[in-house]
C-alpha cells in the first residue's frame, strides 16, 4: 500500500510538467514516410499542452540541425516573461529505428537522463508539424505532451482546426491545448 501512495504521489508531481490522464497511451500512428533532413531548420511553437518549463514564456522556436554522428542539435528558446531576456534549452536527438519507424525520434535535455519519445505524427515540412509523447504508467495513467508547430508565427484557424482533429482521431484531449504566444516577438 505505502508502495502505491508513493507512486501516486511520484505521479501527481510529474504531472506538473506534463498533462495526466488515467488509463493507458492512446494508439497514436506515426508519419510513416519521413525524411529528417527536410524537418530540419526553425519551427515556431503554435500550440503546447502545458508544460512547467515553458510556463509564461513567448516566442517559443525549436531549430533542429543534424550533427555528424547523425544525432540532431536541439536548440529551443523562448522569452522569460519576466526579464523578457531568451530561455534557451538545448538537447539532442536521435532517430531510434530508421529503418522502421523514422518519424520515431528520442529526445533529451540534458546528459545522463533518459531520452524520452518526439513522435511526429504528421508534417508537411514546409508549413506544420505535429508533435507527441507519451510514457504509459503501468497500464493505469500516462503523461503525454504535444505540440502544433509551423515554420510561420501564424497558420490559418482552418489548418488549426484540420491539425486539432488529427489528435482527436488518436483519442488525444486537444482541451489540454495552450496557444503559444508568437506575438511581438
Amino acid at each position: 500500500m505505502l508502495r502505491q501512495v508513493f507512486l501516486l504521489a511520484a505521479f501527481v508531481a510529474l504531472s506538473s510538467a506534463q498533462s495526466f490522464s488515467f488509463g493507458g497511451c492512446p494508439t497514436v500512428t506515426t508519419q510513416q514516410s519521413f525524411d529528417l533532413n527536410q524537418y530540419l531548420g526553425i519551427w515556431y511553437e503554435l500550440y503546447r499542452f502545458p508544460t512547467s518549463y515553458e510556463s509564461g514564456q513567448r516566442c517559443i522556436t525549436a531549430n533542429y540541425t543534424l550533427q555528424a554522428n547523425n544525432h540532431v542539435y536541439v536548440h529551443n528558446e523562448g522569452l522569460d516573461p519576466k526579464s523578457g531576456k531568451p530561455s534557451i534549452a538545448i538537447g539532442d536527438a536521435y532517430q531510434n529505428d530508421v529503418q522502421n519507424s523514422p518519424s520515431k525520434l528520442k529526445i533529451r535535455f540534458a546528459a545522463h537522463t533518459p531520452y524520452g519519445n518526439y513522435w511526429v505524427l504528421k508534417t508537411d515540412y514546409t508549413s506544420y508539424t505535429l508533435i507527441y509523447s507519451c510514457i504509459d504508467i503501468v497500464g493505469i495513467s500516462h503523461l503525454e505532451q504535444a505540440w502544433i508547430m509551423s515554420r510561420e508565427r501564424s497558420l490559418s484557424q482552418a489548418k488549426i482546426d484540420e491539425l486539432m482533429n488529427v489528435f482527436k482521431s488518436f483519442n488525444i484531449d486537444t482541451n489540454h491545448f495552450v496557444k503559444a504566444d508568437q506575438a511581438n516577438c
